[in-house]
């Protein structure tokens, strides 16, 4: 039997943040994957709904489940439980999610792929448990901020994707013309995710992924899409993978003055800000253009899922 709790959080930026705390806390409580825990609205500015779908369980033992969640997470309403026919409730989240539109980009799950037209910036992303649809400001400021450096002479270059989700922004970056392209992220489902996701995008040129815990490959242009804590725990690796361009995202407002320190002490400067609500895509560019070669490889990778 499959059980479903599900509750509704509410309206605004304030619960988009606490459904995104929710979800990080209740992430540990998961036994491989058991449950499935994810969070969206089912229109464009409606409320956040927050689910969780027991699919290997009891009623006794999803019970007991939710009543933990409530002591690790205080002031979560009350949830409602349905029994339910086994079904792919990943898949049904995802069909709630609607189309975004970031720069000339158009990111949308494969449910909607028909309803739109043909177009080499359309992106379809299925995100599974994986972050980075574009529905967040981050991923969106990101797109944005990607969009612009493409634009500009030289173009991104070679472009590694750090703490990639749904590998959006290296598909992206392909879809400029970037290469070669790298991307990882510390979550193997990510990984997998990505991998998925490129290969469903049929991109001319190879992405290559990992599973690493930071960057593993140096580049002209470094994105990072994390937050600001381990951004900040990051910087020398990360000033030291962008050869020419870093952007980073995934910040409060309130967070950028402590990034932008942590980076301008490294040597890079503030190029541009993309601000959505309450978030903040910081580019920074390395003054000069492109440092003296090094090694493209960085220590701390493991696991070669696709070249």
């Amino acid at each position: 039997m499959v059980f479903r709790a599900f509750t509704t959080l509410g309206t605004g930026d304030a619960v988009e943040a606490q459904a995104r705390g929710a979800i990080s806390v209740l992430e540990e409580m998961t036994d491989e994957g058991e449950p499935v825990i994810s969070a969206y609205r089912a229109v464009q500015d409606g409320p956040w709904l927050l689910d969780i779908l027991f699919t290997d369980t009891t009623a006794d033992a999803a019970d007991l489940w939710l009543e933990t969640a409530r002591e690790m997470v205080p002031n979560l309403p009350d949830f409602q439980i349905d029994p339910l026919a086994e079904r792919d409730w990943v898949a049904e989240s995802q069909r709630q999610l609607h189309p975004v539109f970031a720069g000339r980009f158009t990111v949308h799950g494969s449910h909607d792929s028909a309803k739109l037209p043909p177009s080499r910036w359309n992106i379809e992303i299925d995100a599974g448990r994986a972050f980075g649809t574009a529905h967040h400001a981050s991923t969106k400021g990101c797109l944005i901020a990607l969009e612009r450096l493409a634009r500009r002479p030289g173009g991104l270059g070679s472009v590694h994707d750090v703490g990639t989700g749904t590998g959006v922004l290296a598909i992206a970056a392909e879809r400029f013309g970037a290469g070669p392209i790298s991307a990882g992220d510390i979550d193997p489902v990510a990984v997998r995710v990505a991998d998925r996701n490129v290969r469903a995008t049929r991109t001319l040129t190879p992405i290559t992924l990992r599973t690493a815990a930071g960057p593993f490959r140096r580049a002209d242009t470094v994105f990072a899409n994390i937050l600001a804590r381990p951004l900040i725990a990051m910087a020398p690796r990360l000033a030291h993978a962008a050869k020419r361009t870093l952007v980073l995202s995934g910040l409060r407002r309130s967070d950028r003055r402590r990034v932008e320190a942590a980076y301008r002490s490294r040597g890079l400067v503030v190029a541009e800000r993309v601000l959505i609500e309450d978030w903040v895509t910081i580019t920074f560019r390395r003054p000069g253009g492109a440092i003296a070669p090094h090694a493209d490889a960085l220590p701390g990778t493991r696991l070669v899922v696709r070249v």
